[in-house]
């Protein structure tokens, strides 16, 4: 047999082999399918892990919506992780089998770091700047960070404004020995207030990590007769005492602009409209 014939020969094979591949194919899925329908692989559990007890429910809520009728065999892991993503109190999901018939899903939670006014009351920010959900007394503890009511969206959302996130960004990093009970900007930018009554001047967040630990050691120094650190540039601290130094007595007294005590600060937004910004919300 010729080259030529042979070419042709193995041409003419090649549909025919597609066709046949085709078949299996064809039958294996509809011999999945019809596997998954016998009710064989049908899930009777979701398992979660990660989260309270309130999020699982609705964690298993959500996976079953997304499941419906569908099997383990046929389930959509990834349409199920974004139906259970979709919860607010949810930062990340991933969906696993376990046959014959649970359904895993581990869930990362959103970390609640602050709460701020949304021009009707107050609401949970995640660190990841989602909105949680009300403000709650299971809440009262995390700082309140300044917001005009433009900035925050609805429920599930995510905050977009640059500002609002590096409050957040700082509000995250806070810790049993400092206790932040509100965060905003004066004229030098970032600041917090601690719940002792001193306040700390962050600038903006670079090394932010580095200006706190800087500020945790000035402070311990300090003994707690401090009115503010500033750790704007985090090589040369500046403290404040509550008593003057001999030393510094004569020296200019720095005018930063303060934060308002979390008493006041239901006053924040008093007469504020939605496209105020934050600066001036605290000039």
């Amino acid at each position: 047999m010729s080259r030529f014939a042979l070419a042709r020969r193995r041409a003419a094979l090649v549909p025919v082999a597609i066709l046949l591949l085709a078949i299996v194919v064809g039958a294996g899925m509809l011999g999945y399918r019809l596997l998954d329908r016998s009710g064989a692989f049908a899930i009777d559990r979701v398992q979660v892990s990660g989260g309270d007890p309130a999020t699982a429910v609705k964690v298993r809520k959500a996976a079953l919506a997304s499941v419906g009728t569908a099997g383990l065999l046929m389930t959509n892991a990834a349409a199920v992780e974004a139906a259970v993503e979709s919860i607010p109190l949810v930062r990340a999901a991933t969906v696993d089998r376990a046959f014959p018939s649970t359904l895993r899903v581990d869930v990362v939670p959103e970390r609640a770091v602050a709460i701020a006014p949304d021009g009707e009351g107050y609401i949970v920010l995640a660190e990841s700047g989602r909105v949680l959900g009300p403000a709650t007394s299971a809440t009262d503890t995390l700082p309140m960070v300044a917001a005009a009511p433009s900035d925050i969206p609805g429920l599930g959302g995510v905050v977009i404004a640059p500002a609002v996130l590096e409050e957040l960004r700082l509000a995250s990093h806070d810790a049993a020995d400092f206790h932040f009970t509100a965060i905003g900007y004066g004229d030098d930018g970032l600041m917090a207030r601690l719940a002792r009554g001193p306040e700390i001047h962050i600038g903006d967040v670079r090394d932010l990590a580095k200006k706190l630990a800087i500020a945790r050691s000035v402070l311990r120094r300090a003994g707690g007769r401090a009115s503010y650190v500033d750790v704007t540039v985090p090589t040369a601290p500046v403290l404040r005492q509550l008593t003057p130094d001999a030393r510094t007595v004569n020296a200019p007294v720095a005018n930063p602009t303060p934060l308002p005590s979390s008493s006041d600060a239901v006053d924040w937004i008093a007469g504020a409209a939605p496209a105020e910004s934050i600066r001036t919300l605290f000039g």
